[in-house]
């Protein structure tokens, strides 16, 4: 039986290395959605450490954005849908969670009708590169979730992609982050652009910083997310890794997510 979410290191660095060629093209996430099992299909090879990546990207975001009953968001870049229903399940009043990956949306949809039927839930197939106007706007939040690294190739696309997902929040609306910024060639998606870069970009969309926060401890997230182990040893050492983060500001340069919430003006 194929182990779910293997991947070979080997491929993974092939991929790493054409990056800036396949993470723009909607086959590989097809591919990808269709190749994968489980949490793998939009987030690492082993689900024994993607299952501890979930667990700590819904803490973060709880503890950033506190309770959304009543809000109407948008879930950008949203893969199967695994944060959408998420945040329906806290109680949001509309998500509406957002791909351009048509057979991942479409694995979204099946699998919210199964697992959370009736939720104030949908799905949409969208380029925030190109616009998103077919989602109207006056939205309370907006979540990009590892989306814009891998769409944006420079400075200027960033600067469109941003405009775009600004457009979407009322005033006073909140656009939220969680992204991997890095400018190390090991460590950065396509986007070559450091943090400073990042909040000036936001800041010309007519975004303002509120918060800011990190997630996923480097030297773990390289070594435990490529393959499944035993969950006895992955658990205790990626939750002391985030202890780490969490506990020692020196340290967010290890951090490989960085999470930024901005308000709009």
């Amino acid at each position: 039986m194929k182990a779910q979410g293997s991947t070979s290191f080997w491929q993974l660095l092939r991929e790493r290395r054409s990056r800036d060629a396949i993470y723009h093209v909607s086959q590989y996430w097809d591919d990808r959605a269709s190749a994968r099992e489980g949490l793998a299909r939009s987030l690492w090879p082993s689900n024994v450490f993607n299952e501890l990546w979930d667990e700590r990207q819904r803490a973060l975001l709880v503890r950033a954005l506190g309770p959304l009953e009543g809000r109407r968001l948008v879930d950008l870049g949203c893969g199967t849908g695994r944060m959408t229903r998420f945040f329906a399940s806290l109680g949001a009043s509309e998500v509406v969670g957002v791909d351009f990956s048509p057979a991942t949306v479409d694995a979204a949809q099946r699998e919210t009708e199964q697992l959370l039927p009736g939720a104030p839930v949908r799905f949409v197939q969208g380029d925030v590169l190109a616009g998103l106007e077919q989602l109207g706007g006056n939205f309370d939040d907006v979540l990009v979730l590892g989306c814009l690294s891998v769409a944006c190739r420079d400075k200027g696309s960033l600067e469109r992609a941003m405009a775009n997902v600004a457009a979407l929040v009322k005033s006073q609306g909140r656009v939220v982050l969680l992204e991997p910024i890095h400018r190390s060639p090991l460590l950065r998606r396509v986007l070559d652009l450091g943090i400073e870069e990042w909040v000036a970009v936001a800041n010309l969309a007519g975004l303002d910083l509120l918060k800011a926060d990190r997630m996923g401890f480097v030297p773990v997230r390289l070594f435990l997310s490529v393959r499944d182990l035993p969950k006895g040893l992955v658990g205790p050492v990626f939750r002391l890794g985030e202890a780490l983060l969490d506990r020692a500001s020196y340290l967010a340069p290890l951090s490989d997510y960085k999470l930024l919430v901005f308000k709009r003006r």
